[in-house]
């Protein structure tokens, strides 16, 4: 017969388990993360640059964020299945489950900015519009960074919310950029081409800094039980 005390410390061992596993899966979400935002960083100095042969490396090392996903969605599977997490630890594991996907998505993004530069080859793109995509995805990356760090570190809910404060912001770079770019191609037939493909461009870092709020809402389920509409 197992004593009182014998069942305490079974349940705590087990409980401590279960929180190390979530811990190393929010820590495998971090270093995910990690690479999508040095293949973000990678694709902003590519725009600046027009360096093709970067352009190339960003698309062939998505194939490691894709890798990387597939890995932690198993683990996560795996965690589920043989750790049976309950509470907050659930949440997190579920977040964790949904977040891989999040950066395997926002990966793509850099990757089809490479394809987009890649496209254009050569032909300068006029310094203007790209100092302003330069800015606009500085902002989208920040948001992102910023939540990725307050997700591994189990932040609160005011803290996620932080991170994403730019969202308006962004939004409204991305509405003065496009009537910029469309104001010039109206008078200028020979801008769009260019036009065209900038237009692509600041799309995607948009869209960088519209999950970043989709990785905020599952980081706050996780620390507070429910999920915001942030967007």
């Amino acid at each position: 017969m197992i004593n009182t005390d014998d069942e305490d410390a079974v349940m705590a061992e087990s409980l401590n388990l279960v929180q190390k596993r979530r811990s190393q899966l929010q820590s495998a979400v971090g270093e995910l993360g990690a690479l999508v935002i040095t293949a973000l960083n990678h694709s902003v100095a590519c725009v600046r640059t027009q360096d093709l042969t970067l352009a190339a490396r960003i698309i062939e090392e998505d194939t490691r964020i894709n890798q990387q996903r597939r890995t932690l969605e198993q683990e996560c599977l795996v965690t589920l299945a043989a750790y049976k997490p309950a509470g907050e630890d659930l949440r997190a594991v579920g977040a964790c489950m949904e977040l891989v996907s999040e950066l395997e998505r926002i990966g793509d993004y850099a990757a089809d900015v490479g394809r987009i530069i890649l496209r254009n080859g050569e032909t300068p793109l006029p310094a203007e519009p790209v100092a302003a995509i330069v800015e606009l995805a500085g902002d989208a990356i920040g948001m992102l960074e910023k939540t990725l760090a307050a997700f591994t570190a189990n932040g609160t809910e005011a803290t996620i919310r932080a991170a994403v404060a730019l969202e308006d912001e962004v939004d409204r770079e991305e509405h003065a950029f496009i009537e910029q770019v469309l104001s010039r191609m109206r008078t200028d037939a020979d801008f769009a081409t260019a036009g065209t493909y900038l237009l692509w461009i600041v799309h995607n870092y948009e869209r960088v800094a519209d999950r970043a709020t989709n990785v905020a809402e599952r980081a706050i389920y996780v620390a507070a039980g429910h999920t915001p509409d942030l967007n």
